[in-house]
């Protein structure tokens, strides 16, 4: 119901003065005022009234009517006139950010990961600390990044240019990513019994919550935000009592540096080569090549979750679905351990171990974790950048630059792929214009709404985008 159609009922149905006649008269004034008043509503409240007070015979019957009606009236202007969010806030609100609290639980609401950072006002992270309760893992003071090694009650000292841990890059790169590209999914949402706004954010890939007063994100995905300043000594580097420094900063007084450590880095440099040979193999499709070099990656870096997924997508291109599967739980099983949220899904993740288990013929498993895939997949065909994180995980050359698809490209992607878990088709065409293709899309969103049920369909048609002129 429109706003004046709010106050007109209510008119209408006011019975308060001392007589019929009179309870007429003020409500013939009254709803005379508003319709003078439709045409600019910011100032109907103010025209009723003083119609109203202009005529002494029902000037004090109009008191109990106006005590009725001001909560009402009240409440529509400020809908009228309250400005609406637009992410332009957000963005401006974050630039004067200084400090941010970083928080991810578990399913128990147990804090896993905290991270305190300083921003400075070019954008960039100037200090950091992350913890994994009890324990520090990673302090950057601004100069140096110390590496808590508990199990070894060592702590590694670098010189914060060869060594840094960042949970978001370069702030101002972010913020930018969100003014041109995000989008706003939903004004006055809730997030966790407190009003919010849900707004998508390409370049953190998830959706967020702003606060509508402070205009601030409190939530990206599963991860809690406040942005209060850290207790002193947060960032001062501390070396716990017990435990030995070991100090790599260029300059350094010569010391033994532990043969552990040295055995490490050279086999975490091994790794970080194979790593990039294993995405290259799977990109021109040698996935024996590639699942071998990713194996050994996740012996020696088992919390690299991107080494996880291409492995099991390289025993997917095997056809070796039981691995496929392993792996892909693998990457949720890491994701959730580092406050991924209990049972969220992982898009890309779940669809790829979905398409597995339909492979296998595990229809009911294969409908869950398909059916858990669908909305971030819908929401694809408006917002292209929330595909994005299907196409870096189905061509890992992304990831050098190598590969980057246009939104067309994503959207064409992400039909293709909505085709192959539904069996259903709604005309889509890349060929034609915006305007012609808003039925193929409404058409899928109004099937996500209304069934949504998920039937592998590996044979289904494909869509081609059009060749691009020489």
């Amino acid at each position: 119901m429109r706003p004046a159609e709010e106050i007109k009922k209510l008119i209408e149905n006011l019975s308060d003065t001392t007589s019929p006649r009179m309870d007429r008269r003020v409500r013939e004034d009254m709803l005379h005022a508003l319709a003078e008043s439709e045409a600019t509503p910011t100032l109907a409240w103010s025209n009723i009234r003083r119609q109203i007070m202009k005529n002494p015979i029902t000037k004090l019957a109009a008191a109990a009517v106006i005590i009725t009606a001001v909560g009402l009236s009240i409440a529509v202007i400020d809908k009228v006139t309250s400005p609406a969010y637009a992410l332009e806030q957000t963005v401006e609100a974050l630039r004067n950010v200084r400090f941010l609290h970083v928080i991810g639980r578990d399913d128990q609401g147990r804090i896993k990961d905290e991270r305190w950072i300083e921003i400075g006002m070019d954008g960039f992270q100037v200090r950091y600390r992350q913890d994994s309760p009890p324990n520090p893992f990673a302090i950057e003071d601004g100069e140096s990044t110390a590496v808590y090694r508990h199990n070894k009650q060592a702590v590694i000292i670098y010189d914060r240019k060869d060594v840094q841990y960042q949970w978001v890059g370069e702030l101002g790169k972010a913020l930018e990513n969100l003014r041109q590209q995000g989008k706003i999914l939903k004004e006055n949402d809730i997030y966790k019994g407190q009003g919010a706004h849900r707004v998508w954010w390409p370049y953190m890939s998830a959706e967020c919550y702003v606060d509508p007063q402070t205009k601030l994100p409190i939530a990206i995905g599963d991860t809690e935000l406040s942005y209060e300043e850290p207790p002193a000594g947060t960032f001062d580097i501390v070396i716990p009592e017990g435990y030995v420094a070991v100090d790599k900063r260029p300059g350094a007084p010569a010391g033994s540096v532990p043969d552990w450590l040295l055995e490490e880095e050279s086999i975490q440099q091994k790794a970080a080569d194979c790593f990039r040979q294993a995405t290259h193999a799977l990109a021109r499709g040698d996935y024996s090549e590639a699942a071998e070099l990713f194996e050994f990656v996740t012996q020696h870096q088992s919390g690299r979750n991107w080494a996880w997924f291409w492995l099991g997508s390289a025993y997917y291109g095997q056809g070796q679905y039981e691995l496929a599967i392993e792996k892909f739980t693998k990457v949720l099983e890491i994701f959730k351990a580092y406050g991924g949220g209990g049972e969220k899904p992982l898009n890309y993740c779940n669809y790829a171990r979905g398409l597995a288990y339909a492979r296998l013929g595990m229809n009911e498993a294969a409908q869950a974790d398909l059916q858990a895939s669908l909305p971030s997949m819908i929401l694809t065909l408006r917002t292209p950048s929330g595909g994005k994180m299907f196409e870096y995980a189905d061509n890992p050359l992304m990831r050098y630059g190598k590969y980057d698809p246009s939104e067309r490209q994503m959207v064409v992607n992400m039909i293709n792929r909505l085709r192959t878990v539904t069996g259903q088709s709604f005309g889509y065409d890349p060929a034609a214009t915006g305007q012609e293709n808003e039925a193929a899309i409404s058409a899928w969103e109004r099937w996500s709404k209304d069934s949504g049920r998920v039937k592998f369909t590996p044979d289904a048609e494909r869509v081609l985008l059009p060749e691009s002129p020489e």
